[in-house]
């Protein structure tokens, strides 16, 4: 019997953008499952919980018969790749800044993974100048971000955004 490929696609999603679903949607094509693992960023200020940011992403892509969506809020990527069995981690990049910066992650994670494999995959050229800061910024400024996100994560920011002010 064939391996399942299980492919990991692990960001904050704080927000969850047209480019991620994009990914999402064109990873869904490439492996049997994919799992979308919000993973808790201490780093960041965050715009939404991690229980927001799952049914935010849970609404976006239920479409998507082979998409889960599963959170880490302790421990290594690496280790729950492990654990979970998964073929590859599945990552996006814009731009050579992003190459750059996922070459490293790649190249660390397969330090703690020696099976643990990266697939890269392009951002569509539409969605080359998205980052959920600069989408944050947008929405604080009462800016259009229709074309930026899915429509359910517009209306939550908005709300948020709000609640803020």
């Amino acid at each position: 019997m064939k391996q399942k490929r299980i492919g990991v696609f692990a960001g904050s999603f704080d927000p969850l953008t047209n480019g991620h679903l994009d990914l999402i949607e064109r990873s869904s094509r490439l492996f049997d499952e994919v799992i979308v693992l919000i993973a808790i960023n201490t780093s960041k200020q965050a715009l939404f919980t991690p229980q927001e940011r799952i049914a935010l992403v849970q609404e976006a892509v239920a479409d998507f018969g082979n998409v889960v969506v599963d959170t880490l809020t302790d421990g290594l990527v690496a280790h729950y790749f492990e654990e979970k069995g998964a073929t590859a981690m599945i990552r996006g990049v814009r731009n050579a800044t992003d190459f750059e910066y996922e070459f490293s992650i790649a190249t660390a994670n397969q330090t703690q993974s020696a099976n643990l494999e990266t697939v890269v995959l392009y951002t569509k050229s539409e969605y080359h100048y998205l980052s959920s800061s600069l989408i944050k910024e947008i929405a604080y400024f009462d800016g259009d971000i229709s074309k930026m996100v899915p429509s359910n994560v517009e209306k939550a920011i908005k709300a948020r955004m709000k609640e803020r002010k």
